[in-house]
């Protein structure tokens, strides 16, 4: 028989490797307490949840709040719209670009339809 392939790894999943890969030193395992017990586990957890949170680039991590609140989108234009906020916020131009749009679709707007060109 022949051994099972390993099937490709998605952006999602390189994204959550990337965050939760070890850094250069492990983490010293947590002390007992004078009292024998181990450190509180939510402690540790809130301490992990801030460091992912610091390494996620804040436009993306806002995001990702938004649609933790609302839930995923359920139509085509929430759809389009998470897309295209995706596209803007991994854009490293200082939102230049979402600037420029920005102004395209108000131009857009006031004319009363989308420019054919």
């Amino acid at each position: 028989m022949k051994p099972p392939q390993k099937k490709p790894v998605g952006a999602l999943q390189r994204l959550v490797n990337a965050l939760f890969v070890p850094g250069d030193k492990p983490k010293p395992a947590a002390q007992p307490s004078a009292g024998g017990r181990k450190a509180d586990p939510r402690a540790e957890l809130a301490r992990l949840i801030r460091s992912i949170r610091a390494k996620m680039d804040p436009r993306l991590l806002k995001l990702a709040e938004k649609v933790a609140r609302k839930g995923p989108p359920t139509t085509d234009h929430e759809r389009a719209m998470l897309s295209v906020e995706l596209f803007l916020a991994q854009k490293n131009d200082g939102g230049a670009f979402a600037d420029k749009l920005r102004a395209k679709l108000e131009e857009e707007k006031r004319r009363g339809g989308p420019t054919r060109h």
